[in-house]
């Protein structure tokens, strides 16, 4: 058996060194990746309920033999329904407002049902034509937690990964009478 030259063995340890050094590296990338994609199928999740809840306020009461248009509530709890594949969706703010236009040219009555009832500014078109129609929107907030939490330092200002994010999503639609 022939002998190994003495310039391979210096570098027979080389590989677990740096792969050590790289493992950490390695691990918070992958956290990171986990942890945003989880926020951003958040964000489209309540994209896709916002929209939803409108659409529900919008076409309820539109068919020939349907029921009357829904309710806020109603609207309400449908929008909340279809948050349940988050985690902590009970805890989501839905708050569902309608626009009824009024004699005037530029007035607008906005109910507003929810949590938030007083501090969300439903969209409203003060337009000369989009004043005629009746509104629906719905506003949906919901605070996204990593997935996987892992150490921060915020005094720092220094995060291993993201930190607890408020979403806020909105959809407004024209309810058809």
């Amino acid at each position: 058996m022939k002998p190994i030259p003495k310039r391979h063995r210096s570098c027979s340890g080389q590989a677990l060194i740096e792969f050590a050094l790289i493992l950490p590296l390695l691990f918070l990338l992958i956290v990171n990746v986990v942890n945003f994609g989880g926020m951003l199928y958040t964000w489209i999740t309540l994209s896709n309920s916002a929209r939803a809840g409108a659409e529900v306020m919008v076409v309820g009461g539109a068919y020939l033999t349907g029921p009357a248009a829904p309710d806020q509530a109603t609207v309400q709890t449908f929008t909340l329904n279809d948050l349940h594949p988050l985690p902590n969706s009970p805890t989501a703010k839905v708050t569902v407002c309608s626009r009824n236009p009024s004699s005037s040219a530029l007035a607008a009555s906005v109910t507003c049902t929810g949590p938030q009832a007083g501090t969300v500014s439903p969209p409203i078109d003060t337009s000369a034509e989009a004043i005629h129609y009746v509104m629906g929107s719905v506003d949906v907030e919901y605070i996204y937690t990593p997935f996987i939490p892992l150490w921060d330092f915020p005094k720092l200002g220094i995060h291993a990964t993201l930190t607890p994010t408020k979403i806020h999503r909105q959809a407004a639609m024209r309810i058809l009478q």
